[in-house]
């Protein structure tokens, strides 16, 4: 019995502390509302002093094989090169970046600007921000150039991919004379006569052959010109909305923030009146006895 009344009593004290919670809020809403609104125009109005960024976006496809019909490393290797010192220093320098800043920090803080990935259907993504959209667009397109140079071989890497270029085309000029004798007689000019068996076979041999030389002959120069803007599939981009600061999200995080500080600020207050007037209470109680004992004591 005594355990059913305790717990009504708990469930009404509940009831009372919700209903008190209620009221004083109630009571600050005016607080509440104006105070939200405050917290969240505030941080909208820090968000259009801060200087906005803007990001252009530029895509590249880029020709997957290089000469002898092997992975071209610049392609591998153009999502890092992106933001290597060889290609940013250039535009660090063209574009006057530093400021008279170290080339070293000026490049660091570009790199946590700019963003290069390769897809898996081997398109290469090119993302640069920057305080302007005109000035986002001009470090994309710089970007994109100082990397075409990089793709141009090396005087050493020259000279080899040069001698491979007379040897593919000689070995083709070659392949091509000897499929023409034996195309027109079967063989029948050679040294030993071949049956058409043989014939056939060597003829489908030495038109791998060619097919080999001619791959190098057509990619070898190609690869000696380095790429070209012709790999470009998507210009940089000139941006129209800034990425950061987002205006919408910070508002409403602050405006949220400010209820909460507000609500927890209410409350404490509210908890320290409470402690205040029962303290008051208890001291006025403690004297009202004090006074009762002296008067019993009196004569």
């Amino acid at each position: 019995m005594m355990k059913n009344e305790n717990e009504t009593l708990s469930a009404a004290d509940r009831k009372i502390s919700v209903l008190d919670a209620l009221v004083l809020l109630a009571e600050n809403a005016r607080l509440l509302v104006f105070g939200t609104l405050a917290f969240g125009l505030l941080a909208l109005a820090i968000c259009f002093v801060v200087p906005q960024s803007y990001t252009s976006e530029a895509i590249l496809a880029l020709p997957n094989l290089g000469a002898n019909g092997a992975l071209n490393p610049a392609v591998s290797q153009a999502a890092a090169m992106m933001t290597s010192p060889l290609v940013l220093d250039p535009v660090i320098d063209t574009l006057n970046l530093s400021e008279g800043r170290p080339i070293q920090v000026t490049r660091k803080k570009m790199i946590g600007h700019v963003r290069s990935t390769l897809g898996k259907d081997g398109l290469l993504r090119l993302d640069a921000t920057a305080n302007s959209p005109i000035e986002a667009q001009r470090i994309a397109n710089a970007i994109i150039d100082s990397w075409l140079k990089t793709t141009i071989p090396g005087v050493e890497e020259r000279n080899d991919l040069e001698k491979r270029l007379e040897t593919a085309k000689s070995s083709l000029d070659a392949v091509e004379r000897l499929l023409k004798r034996l195309t027109s007689d079967g063989g029948a000019n050679l040294a030993q006569a071949l049956t058409r068996g043989e014939a056939g076979a060597t003829i489908v041999s030495i038109g791998e052959l060619q097919t080999k030389y001619l791959g190098d002959v057509l990619s070898i120069p190609r690869t000696l010109r380095g790429f070209s803007r012709d790999v470009i599939k998507q210009p940089p981009t000139l941006p129209t909305e800034t990425v950061a600061p987002q205006k919408a999200l910070i508002t409403s995080l602050a405006a949220l923030a400010g209820a909460l500080t507000l609500v927890i600020w209410i409350y404490v207050r509210q908890t320290l009146r409470t402690a205040e007037e029962s303290a008051a209470s208890a001291q006025k109680l403690a004297k009202l006895r004090s006074a009762l004992r002296m008067a019993a004591r009196s004569p």
